[in-house]
C-alpha cells in the first residue's frame, strides 16, 4: 500500500543498545516473523559471501540496498543480519516511529533512525553520512521509498540512496571506501493458498458491491473488480468515473493519474520539468501538498487540504500499479499480492498475510563507491548508479524466481482446479 503521512515531523534518533537489540533479534526469530502479522516461516540468504568479502575491504561501511515488496521486509532483513552476525541500522519513515512509544523505543534501540519522505531532511542525512563514516554500523536503506506488493518486479529506485553513497565516500576519501551492495528480495508462499485468494476476490466484490464470477479468467476478473474499486475511490472525491475496464488497463491508470496531476499542479502553481517522468511529477506535488499541511501557518482551509492530499494519493497509487505484470506470469504468489493490493488502496489499511511463506534474500555484487565517486559526473552520476542499484537487484529478482521452487511461483489457475 502506498501511503504517506503529514503528520508534524520530529528527528527520532538511533540509540543502539547492544543487550536490547540482541534480545529484540531473538523475538524476532522466534516469535514476531513466524507470527501471524507476517507468516515467514523460513528465511534463506543466498550469496552471504558477498557480504563477507565486502568488509573485508569497508569493514561495517556498507550501504544495503533492498527492494521493498511486503510489510514483512524490515523483520525479514532484521534475521538476515542476525544471521551474519552485522550490526545494522535502517532509515525508516518517520510514521512507523508514531505508531506508538513501545514501537519508536524498540527501533531507536536497534539502530534505526527516521526520514521525511517528503521533505529536506538534514538530521536524517546526517546520520546517514555518519553512520557510512564511522562504520560501526552497515546501514540499510529501502531505495523504492515504500511497499509496493510486486515480488518479482522492482519499481525505479530513488537518487537519494545514491547520493548518501557518494556523499560519505567524498567525506572519507580514497583510503577509506564505502561498499554499496544490492539486495533481492523476494517473498514466495509455502503451501497451496489458491483458496485464500479466492476468498480475497470475494471480500474485494463485497467492497465493490459487485459479484464475484468464478467462472471468469481471473486475471480479467482482478481487472473488472479492480476498476469498479477506482470506481469507488473516484466517487468519493466527486470525481464520477464512466465507462467499463478496456483492454489497456494500465494506460487508462496512467491517464487518470495525469488528469488528476494536471489539475493539482494548476491549483498548487507548479509546472511540470521537460522530460520529467509522471512518478517524478506526483512526488514533486507530493512535497508541496505535505510542506502545505505540517506548516505552521496553514495557507490551506483543512478540508482543502485534505482534498488535494487524496487526490494526490490516488494519482501516486495508480501509478504504482506495474502494466502487465500479472498477465506476464499469473502465479499464485502474483495473483495474492495484485488482490491485496487493491483491497489495501481501496481500504487504506495493511492486510495481514494469508498463509506460510519464505523469504528468499539474495546478495549482489558489492559497488566501490571509491572508485565510483573518481568518476564524478555531480547529478549524473548518482542518476546513473541508482540505475546501476536497480538493474542489479532486478537481475536477483529474476534469478530468485527462476529458482523458486515453491508453490507460489506455480500458475494460480492450475492451482484451483
Amino acid at each position: 500500500m502506498i501511503d504517506f503521512s503529514d503528520k508534524s515531523y520530529h528527528f527520532f534518533e538511533p540509540k543502539p543498545n547492544r543487550c536490547v537489540e540482541a534480545f529484540l533479534r531473538w523475538m524476532n526469530r522466534k516469535f514476531y516473523l513466524r507470527g501471524t502479522t507476517n507468516l515467514i516461516k523460513e528465511v534463506v540468504v543466498m550469496n552471504p559471501e558477498m557480504v563477507v568479502e565486502a568488509r573485508k575491504h569497508a569493514g561495517n561501511r556498507l550501504l544495503f540496498l533492498p527492494n521493498h515488496p511486503t510489510h514483512s521486509d524490515p523483520p525479514i532483513m532484521i534475521e538476515v543480519f542476525r544471521q551474519l552476525g552485522l550490526p545494522v541500522s535502517f532509515m525508516a519513515a518517520y510514521d512507523i516511529f508514531l505508531q506508538s512509544k513501545l514501537n519508536a523505543w524498540c527501533m531507536q534501540r536497534t539502530g534505526c533512525f527516521s526520514v521525511d519522505r517528503e521533505g529536506s531532511d538534514r538530521k536524517s542525512m546526517k546520520e546517514a553520512l555518519r553512520l557510512l563514516k564511522e562504520g560501526e554500523r552497515g546501514l540499510i536503506i529501502f531505495p523504492e521509498g515504500n511497499v509496493y506488493l510486486t515480488n518479482d518486479k522492482v519499481t525505479p529506485f530513488l537518487d537519494g540512496p545514491a547520493f548518501i553513497g557518494l556523499k560519505a565516500q567524498q567525506n572519507l576519501g580514497d583510503d577509506h571506501p564505502v561498499f554499496a551492495i544490492p539486495v533481492s528480495l523476494k517473498v514466495t508462499h509455502l503451501s497451496n493458498a489458491a483458496g485464500e485468494v479466492v476468498a480475497l476476490f470475494r471480500r474485494l466484490a463485497i467492497e465493490v458491491n459487485e459479484d464475484y464470477d468464478e467462472s471468469s479468467d481471473h486475471v480479467t476478473e482482478v481487472k473488472r473488480l479492480g476498476w469498479f474499486a477506482l470506481k469507488k475511490v473516484m466517487s468519493g472525491l466527486a470525481k464520477p468515473l464512466d465507462g467499463e475496464v478496456g483492454d489497456d488497463l494500465a494506460g487508462e491508470l496512467r491517464n487518470i493519474a495525469r488528469q488528476l496531476m494536471e489539475k493539482l499542479e494548476l491549483e498548487l502553481e507548479l509546472s511540470a520539468k521537460d522530460g520529467e517522468d509522471l512518478v517524478d511529477r506526483i512526488r514533486r506535488i507530493r512535497r508541496r501538498i505535505h510542506a502545505l499541511r505540517i506548516a505552521d501557518k496553514p495557507t490551506l482551509a483543512d478540508f482543502k487540504a485534505r482534498t488535494l492530499a487524496a487526490e494526490a494519493m490516488l494519482a501516486f497509487r495508480l501509478l504504482s500499479y506495474p502494466g502487465t505484470y500479472l498477465e506476464e506470469n499469473p502465479t499464485l504468489d502474483r495473483m495474492g499480492e495484485t488482490i491485496q493490493k487493491v483491497l489495501e488502496d481501496l481500504g487504506s489499511a495493511i492486510l495481514p498475510p494469508y498463509a506460510g511463506r519464505r523469504a528468499l534474500v539474495r546478495f549482489g555484487e558489492p559497488i566501490d563507491l571509491a572508485a565510483e565517486s573518481a568518476n564524478g559526473k555531480g547529478r549524473v552520476q548518482v542518476a546513473e548508479l541508482s540505475r546501476r542499484f536497480e538493474i542489479a537487484v532486478q537481475d536477483g529478482l529474476d534469478l530468485l524466481d527462476f529458482d523458486n521452487d515453491c508453490i507460489g511461483g506455480e500458475s494460480f489457475q492450475s492451482l484451483l482446479s
